[in-house]
């Protein structure tokens, strides 16, 4: 063995062999730990870190991509009961692009790839039966996309098409949610679902299409024209919108009054979800305008019948009548005849006023609301027991008064308020806290912090200072033997060193040894300042 290696191992040796039992425990433990971290450390920089592939899969994705990674022979791992799938993380997207190319994801069941693979011989009917499987899967697919849902299916039924209009049958729909726990579908996504399921088949409409959970409930029913479901659920739920808002409303107001929780409000409103088309004319006689007006005039003359002496005929010229002639009775007679006559007809417009009303849904027709509130509390004379004391009548009075006009009330239309007065319970007197008290709140607030820090000072001082100390012990001991070597020869370096029990045991006494160590210590100064110093700090570390 080299002279260098055995001066190590024989120093290692003498080390090992002036340690006590607990010593030699307490540094073979801390090497054990040492080594133990150490291998625990490489192994954890050299484990794999895994990263999510794909999760939520259904078990026909599953199988097909694992199935691709071990014929590549890449490293997975697979968790949430085959839903979830890892792969090391440097692979991971080199690995979707690659399952994404080979288009081997397809969702549970089958859908359209079903036609990628052409088949020669198959007859229409089987043509039309993987249509329709294909149909249902790619609707299956698209609704388990939904958060709520984790499984769906869907059973489609297709009639054969006529050609005659009157023996064609309509085509339905059955969709049955399996879905996640603690989860609920609300309306406006199951509409969502009966629409899409009626617009992606051909000929089929929202009315013939059902949804059903697992458990067998009924999450949507169509409704027939005499039945009395349509909007029910949706009526209820604005009827319950209403009555909570106007509770609330009326709470808020009562809170200032009475205190926080010492009011109750409960409102019952009746809703007319009729609705209605009214249309009206009016007229008004007072206000007219012409339209229209025609008018005829009528003139007329005429002569009556005479004789012909009463007819003068001049000389070359025509018969007139002559004026002078008088004759026997009414043919001697001359008369003329002229009338007139004219007619107007005037067609006045009335004023004419036309209205076409269309109500709405959710008209208010009558409300009713019912208030209880808190009374008032205090003390009896010799006893500290709250007493409960209704409040009077001009308080409820008026109370009832703020609730009609924040509520609009109508007399008229019949709505009813009705204010009560009744015990909630004696309200906590007790004031602020005491001092106790506070400090018993902060002891508990305080004191698992302060019981931590009183365990880490005690493993420090118990555990880890004797430790330590035990460690810096054969340093501080070889320093004073490496010390002592230095220091002079005779009975100089005897009286500085420690005395042996045996020779100093009864021969000199513990102030004779005091003054003889005092003594060679100023003689040392004297003689060598620098190893009188190096001996005073190997005293010093012996003594702490």
């Amino acid at each position: 063995m080299p002279p260098a290696i055995a001066k190590y191992w024989e120093t290692i040796t003498r080390f090992w062999s002036d340690r006590t039992m607990a010593q030699r425990v307490l540094m073979g433990g801390l090497a054990v730990s040492v080594i133990v971290a150490f291998l625990v450390m490489l192994h954890l920089l050299n484990q794999v870190e895994y990263r999510v592939l794909y999760s939520r899969l259904s078990q026909e994705d599953a199988a097909r991509v694992t199935q691709q990674l071990t014929a590549s022979k890449i490293p997975y791992q697979i968790q949430d009961n085959g839903g979830t799938i890892l792969v090391p993380e440097d692979m991971v997207y080199e690995q979707r692009l690659r399952i994404a190319g080979e288009g081997i994801m397809h969702g549970s069941g089958v859908g359209y790839e079903l036609f990628d693979e052409l088949k020669v011989g198959q007859t229409d009917f089987v043509q039309r039966i993987n249509y329709q499987r294909a149909l249902q899967g790619e609707l299956s697919r698209t609704i388990t996309e939904f958060p709520q849902v984790e499984k769906a299916r869907i059973h489609l039924v297709l009639p054969h098409k006529s050609l005659f209009i009157e023996d064609q049958k309509p085509a339905s729909a059955s969709v049955v949610l399996t879905l996640k726990q603690g989860e609920r579908l609300d309306n406006k996504q199951l509409l969502g679902i009966v629409n899409l399921v009626a617009m992606s088949v051909e000929g089929l409409t929202a009315d013939r299409v059902t949804i059903t959970d697992t458990h067998g409930q009924a999450l949507y029913q169509p409704s027939g024209d005499s039945s009395l479901e349509g909007m029910t659920t949706s009526q209820l739920e604005y009827k319950n919108t209403y009555e909570a808002n106007l509770e609330n409303r009326l709470e808020q107001l009562l809170t200032p009054i009475v205190g926080p929780g010492r009011a109750m409000v409960k409102a019952n409103v009746d809703l007319d979800f009729n609705q209605r088309t009214i249309r009206k004319e009016s007229y008004d006689p007072d206000a007219t305008v012409v339209r229209s007006e025609q008018r005829s005039e009528e003139s007329t003359s005429g002569s009556a019948m005479v004789e012909d002496a009463a007819i003068t005929t001049p000389q070359g010229g025509a018969a007139v009548p002559n004026t002078n002639f008088r004759g026997d009775g009414f043919s001697g007679t001359e008369s003329t005849q002229k009338s007139s006559r004219e007619n107007r007809t005037t067609n006045y417009e009335i004023n004419k006023e036309e209205q076409n009303i269309v109500t709405s849904m959710g008209g208010l027709n009558r409300q009713t609301i019912a208030v209880i509130v808190d009374g008032t509390y205090a003390k009896a004379e010799g006893s500290d027991v709250p007493v409960f004391a209704p409040r009077s009548a001009e308080e409820l009075e008026r109370i009832r008064a703020l609730v009609s006009k924040a509520a609009g009330l109508d007399p008229a239309r019949g709505d009813q308020v009705e204010v009560s007065s009744f015990e909630f319970g004696a309200p906590d007197l007790s004031g602020e806290p005491s001092l106790m008290a506070t400090m018993l709140e902060y002891a508990q607030r305080l004191g698992k912090p302060f019981l931590n820090g009183i365990l880490i000072f005690l493993f420090l001082i118990l555990v880890v200072r004797p430790v330590v100390m035990a460690l810096i012990r054969p340093r501080v001991s070889e320093e004073g033997i490496e010390t002592l070597d230095r220091l002079p020869e005779g009975e100089a370096r005897m009286a500085l060193g420690e005395p042996e029990e045996e020779e100093l045991g009864g021969a000199l006494e513990e102030s004779k040894r005091f003054e003889l160590a005092k003594a060679l210590a100023l003689q040392l100064f004297e003689e060598n300042v620098e190893q009188s110093i190096t001996v005073l700090k190997s005293w010093l570390k012996q003594e702490a």
